[in-house]
């Protein structure tokens, strides 16, 4: 049943692209496309439940070819992220029921939803692929999906250049995979994933190149600076459920790619290999929080959170191989667990949010947050969803990303048991710099929602938002509620993730480790023991609900209880201030110092909310501003003033702008040789053969 399975929900996101294509005739097969689409996902969670539950099965296709046949295999280390994209596959597509009609007309709506649902069929493809031949195929089935998808919407301004850097790093990051894939013999007739993790072909010097290469190629996808340009490019140009599915499903494809690689196939880890992992990641998150502390757009905001939190992965991902070449594999698997967690986490809150992003757009026709306001009173459900969302990602106990980012941060304080005091600074410094890129990220979250929810509408459209139809809310429930109970039921989301963990590394009790029993602790859990005893000593052994960073002398937290104390103090507050309070209303006008009436143009910003950050890291955005005033009768009054800021980032604007450019002059260089003259390109075949004749 395991592949199954999976083949059944391959063959259900391929008829669901095929009615797509029959929207051109038939407007009808919209809703039967979502049909087969969302039971394609069900199908999906159904299968990652197997394969989480340790079934096995493989399938070898009679397909050959010099470097490979098509070969599939279940393995509990892609059960997480089957379990993610088929959560989320399921939300988008029940949103795109009602958000298709918005972006345009048939053509449109049908290359939306046929492109939309072959890239979800090659998601399971690359978690179930056997070998690299398999994996790069459904790979570039996913590029190239995900790419068209980007320019559905193409007579916009800047949506074919985001498309088309989204497509150049991805080659690049394919060269990079192919050639790692080739230095540790993957990429050859017999060769599995199997076969490698369990006799590894590579060591020295050959595997730490083909380790870099891994970096690179997968780091395209898992956004790593300087490799994230696309993300802010490609997210603010795709549709609404397209951004949706590039940051909750796609991007999750280059975390699997790098536990895949550099956990499984290749060796122990040299040294450095963490150390340079670590780096990497964290600047990666320190990058992008910033830059999410300042763009007005509300999408290209997300796109920066999600560097943010890809960075932060990777850095986890560093911290386990640290662990792991000093032969601390309960940590290592530990840590890797963190990965693995934020993965699904990060999929489900961050296609919450992009698809409210989208509600936002079509309720209120625009994105520029300092345009925006007043929303939660017109957009009641899309506030509720949202808010879960950028909580959860803002890391507000007891929602997931605390969980994530409180059990990382643990990790590296156990640093300490690293042998050489090198290394325990290195991790410090690390784990300090996660501290304040997890505070600016729960600032970011605060200027968002504010700024776009929260206060007076600033502009008339604003003013006169309205809900959007059913359906789109209900996409964004599907991932938000599966957020929520995974956060308040630990074992459900923690224990997903150590299983998958356990399929990559080994760890012996490790779910004990994390989600200890209560009987293992008498001390710390005596009264829950004590009335375990009388009627909950069948589950109590199971209990699991307290998250334990490996030892209890450290730290433990129970999101469960939390989330019960919080909801009992804000009840019984809630109450005491309905019973003692005065009951009368009393209306006022509202306060604005020497102004005669309040107008919504006196509210902050999400602009002027993050002036002070603007201010002390200006070194880093490259602050620019202009201020432009029109007198009446100057210097004294003015009829108005406008003020302009542009921040500049220094990845596009040092790097990326002089390599295009470069390429441009080159391309144009070797356009002259192309003048169209047939005795020309006979010059060229006589300079040809007469090169040849020489060399010979």
């Amino acid at each position: 049943m395991a592949l199954e399975l999976l083949g059944a929900a391959v063959v259900c996101y391929l008829l669901a692209a095929l009615l797509g294509l029959g929207l051109l005739r038939w407007r009808f097969l919209a809703d039967l496309s979502a049909a087969a689409a969302i039971v394609a996902g069900l199908l999906l969670v159904v299968t990652a439940a197997f394969w989480l539950g340790g079934a096995r099965a493989s399938l070898t296709l009679p397909v050959s070819t010099p470097i490979g046949g098509l070969a599939f295999r279940a393995t509990r280390l892609a059960g997480t992220f089957l379990l993610l994209s088929g959560v989320v596959g399921s939300g988008i597509s029940v949103y795109t029921a009602g958000y298709a009609p918005h972006i345009g007309g048939p053509l449109r709506q049908a290359s939306l939803h046929s492109l939309l649902n072959l890239s979800f069929a090659a998601i399971p493809l690359i978690l179930a692929a056997a070998n690299a031949f398999t994996f790069l195929l459904a790979w570039e089935t996913m590029v190239i999906t995900t790419y068209a998808l980007v320019t559905v919407e193409f007579d916009r301004a800047g949506r074919p250049q985001a498309a088309f850097l989204m497509l150049a790093l991805a080659k690049l990051g394919f060269v990079s995979m192919a050639v790692g894939f080739i230095a540790v013999g993957a990429l050859r007739a017999g060769a599995s994933f199997a076969m490698l993790a369990h006799h590894p072909v590579v060591s020295g010097a050959l595997a730490s190149a083909a380790f870099v290469l891994f970096l690179v190629g997968f780091g395209v996808k898992a956004g790593v600076v300087p490799l994230q340009g696309w993300l802010p490019e490609a997210h603010p140009a795709a549709p609404a459920n397209v951004s949706a599915a590039l940051s909750g499903i796609v991007v999750s494809m280059g975390i699997y790619g790098l536990v895949v690689t550099e956990v499984t196939l290749l060796p122990a880890p040299a040294g450095w290999w963490g150390y340079l992992a670590l780096g990497v990641g964290v600047v990666t998150a320190a990058y992008g929080v910033l830059f999410s502390l300042l763009v007005p757009n509300l999408k290209r905001m997300l796109a920066y959170s999600t560097v943010e939190n890809l960075g932060f992965m990777v850095a986890m991902l560093g911290v386990a191989l640290v662990f792991s070449s000093s032969h601390h594999h309960l940590l290592a698997a530990a840590a890797l667990v963190v990965v693995i967690l934020h993965a699904l986490y990060h999929a489900l809150l961050k296609s919450t949010l992009f698809m409210g992003a989208g509600c936002v757009d079509v309720g209120a026709r625009g994105l520029d947050m300092d345009r925006l306001g007043g929303l939660a009173l017109r957009m009641r459900w899309t506030t509720l969803l949202f808010f879960i969302g950028a909580m959860g990602l803002a890391g507000i106990p007891p929602l997931n990303g605390f969980q994530t980012e409180w059990l990382g941060l643990q990790m590296l304080i156990r640093a300490r048991v690293l042998d050489t005091p090198e290394s325990r600074v290195y991790l410090a410094a690390a784990g300090m710099l996660l501290t304040l890129t997890f505070a600016l990220a729960a600032t970011a979250y605060i200027r968002v929602f504010g700024g776009a929810f929260l206060g007076a509408p600033r502009s008339p459209r604003a003013a006169h938002a309205i809900e959007v139809p059913i359906t789109m809310r209900l996409g964004m429930l599907v991932p938000a509620g599966v957020a929520v109970v995974t956060a308040l039921l630990p074992p459900l989301g923690l224990g997903g993730a150590v299983a998958s963990t356990e399929g990559a590394a080994y760890a012996p009790g490790l779910l004990d480790a994390l989600l200890p029993p209560f009987s293992l602790h008498p001390t710390q859990f005596a009264l829950p023991i004590q009335v375990g005893g009388t009627f909950l000593s069948q589950i109590l052994h199971n209990n699991g609900m307290v998250i334990v960073p490996t030892s209890f002398s450290y730290a433990f937290i129970s999101p469960t209880y939390i989330f019960l104390s919080l909801v009992s103090i804000i009840a019984l507050t809630a109450g005491g201030l309905r019973l003692l309070g005065r009951r009368t209303r009393r209306a006022s006008d509202v306060w604005v110092g020497a102004g005669m009436e309040y107008r919504a143009a006196m509210q902050y910003t999400s602009t002027s909310f993050t002036n002070l950050f603007r201010s002390t890291f200006g070194g880093v955005f490259r602050d620019q501003r202009a201020i432009e005033r029109d007198y009446h009768q100057a210097p004294f009054f003015a009829h108005s003033i406008r003020y302009r800021r542009r921040v500049v980032e220094p990845v596009a604007t040092y790097l990326y702008h002089p390599l295009i450019g470069g390429a441009r002059r080159v391309s144009a260089a070797v356009g002259r040789l192309q003048s169209g003259h047939v005795n020309l390109y006979l010059l060229y075949l006589v300079a040809v053969f007469v090169a040849i004749l020489l060399l010979h």
